[in-house]
């Protein structure tokens, strides 16, 4: 279900299931109050006092809030291994028009190679784990280039734009790097089975406290299903940043292609 919200990217869809299953969580907890008070009733007029509902919403706040921190942080570094990759590509076409006009156009055909195997290729498989071939091959054959200019050239301006783009094609292989690493990052497991757990406890001592009051409780739940639903909401929406709702585009990688046939 988790992969096919994000594969439908659909806001409304994403966010009707999360504030269903806070609700469904705080039905289990009505259910779960009803069978603990059958099995052990409650004896005297001594029951949860409020302050606990507070106790119990802040450790709960407090996994929430790591757990968006971890992706958001993830999205922030995802834009920026993409600005990163985008701008080396967009120096090396800056710097490939000072070179000789077949050594500058053979750089930017491996330019070209490389950034439409990115684009046509390994940006779709990439969540998965999986990188171009094609794309691999292009950026050796950068750098191979960048160290020929560098190494062979007599001339110590021919020599300094060959350890410029050296420079550059390194930073390609950089932040490719980190953009394949943050590719296959996703909220784990462990962390999800937390906050639902904490949540079904939150609305336990909701249940609780209305015990008596099924206005009360049903209106003090179903708040706490759409405020912390909402949550969910933002948090989903935001994992797996190039493949969640608020998907990265590869605006930049498209800017230096299109600046190389210029």
């Amino acid at each position: 279900m988790y992969e096919l919200l994000h594969e439908q990217g659909n806001y409304f869809w994403l966010l009707l299931v999360s504030i269903l299953s806070v609700s469904i969580v705080s039905l289990l907890a009505v259910f779960f109050i009803r069978f603990v008070r059958l099995v052990y009733p409650l004896r005297g007029s001594a029951g949860i006092v409020t302050t606990m509902l507070s106790g119990i919403l802040l450790p709960t706040g407090m996994v929430i809030a790591f757990v968006a921190s971890d992706i958001w942080k993830m999205d922030e570094n995802g834009r920026a291994a993409l600005e990163e990759e985008g701008a080396a590509l967009s120096d090396i076409v800056r710097i490939s028009k000072y070179l000789p006009a077949a050594e500058g156009e053979k750089m930017l055909s491996n330019l070209r190679l490389y950034t439409e195997a990115v684009l046509d290729d390994e940006w779709h498989v990439m969540n998965e784990g999986l990188d171009s071939p094609i794309a691999d091959q292009a950026l050796n054959d950068l750098m191979l280039d960048a160290h020929r200019i560098e190494n062979r050239s007599t001339d110590f301006r021919h020599a300094a734009i060959g350890q410029e783009l050296r420079h550059y094609v390194k930073n390609i292989e950089v932040a490719r790097d980190k953009r394949l690493a943050i590719a296959q990052s996703s909220t784990r497991g462990p962390k999800w089975v937390a906050v639902f757990i904490l949540l079904f406890v939150s609305a336990c001592v909701i249940a609780e406290l209305h015990y008596g009051a099924k206005r009360s409780r049903n209106v003090a739940l179903g708040l706490f299903s759409l405020g912390f639903g909402v949550t969910i909401f933002l948090i989903t929406a935001y994992d797996r940043p190039y493949k969640g709702l608020s998907t990265i585009e590869p605006v930049q990688l498209h800017t230096a292609l299109s600046r190389s046939y210029k």
